[in-house]
């Protein structure tokens, strides 16, 4: 196979996963270890920094989105069927997962909107949720981009564009979602961020 093929939409991946990152480190809020508590400290960090706030909520679902089209155009210079079948079913989860991810993108909006407000109306005896009413949501995000992580690296091994690394991908994917969900019951979104980085440095380099 001719894996020279792979350098542009590797390279277009690259600049994805490091927007995810920026994107992950644009937001005052999860720059902090430990991230804030408490609802109103919670609250404070977003009201104060709603140029990051924004910048988040609105570089994650245009980078699923990207990486999603991207998934397409490897899967279209995939050699069928195997291979090729598993890489659109990737892109197809990969997708879902862009799905997943906008009504958490509009809540984290609406909060960052509403944040001055609600700090100060502030009720100790009742205090708001913030970021915590939609888990299920970003479970399923999660899964399915691990999901559709682990689907395109046994695609692309398969088909001997990354016939190593490919594997390598799928285990930190399967891995991944094991621990997060049997383990710590919580999955850091930069790791998955990770992963698609390791992908796409592999796609590059075969050039």
């Amino acid at each position: 196979m001719d894996t020279l093929n792979f350098r542009s939409p590797g390279i277009a991946l690259l600049v994805t996963a490091i927007v995810f990152m920026v994107g992950a480190f644009s937001a005052a809020y999860f720059r902090q270890w430990p991230l804030p508590a408490t609802p109103l400290e919670k609250l404070t960090v977003i009201a104060n920094d709603r140029v990051g706030w924004t910048a988040q909520a609105i570089i994650f679902p245009l980078a699923f989105l990207a990486t999603a089209v991207l998934f397409a155009l490897i899967t279209a210079k995939l050699p069928g069927p195997g291979p090729r079948w598993l890489a659109m079913i990737a892109t197809l989860l990969f997708f879902l997962g862009f799905l997943f991810w906008l009504p958490i993108s509009m809540a984290r909006l609406q909060l960052g909107a509403n944040a001055a407000e609600l700090i100060r109306t502030y009720d100790p005896a009742a205090p708001p949720a913030v970021m915590v009413n939609i888990s299920w949501v970003f479970w399923a995000n999660t899964l399915c981009i691990l999901a559709a992580l682990a689907l395109m690296g046994v695609a692309l091994a398969l088909a001997g564009a990354l016939p190593t690394l490919g594997w390598v991908v799928t285990a930190l994917a399967v891995g991944g979602a094991l621990v997060g969900l049997l383990v710590i019951h919580d999955w850091p979104p930069f790791m998955s961020y990770v992963i698609l980085l390791v992908m796409a440095i592999g796609l590059v380099r075969v050039g």
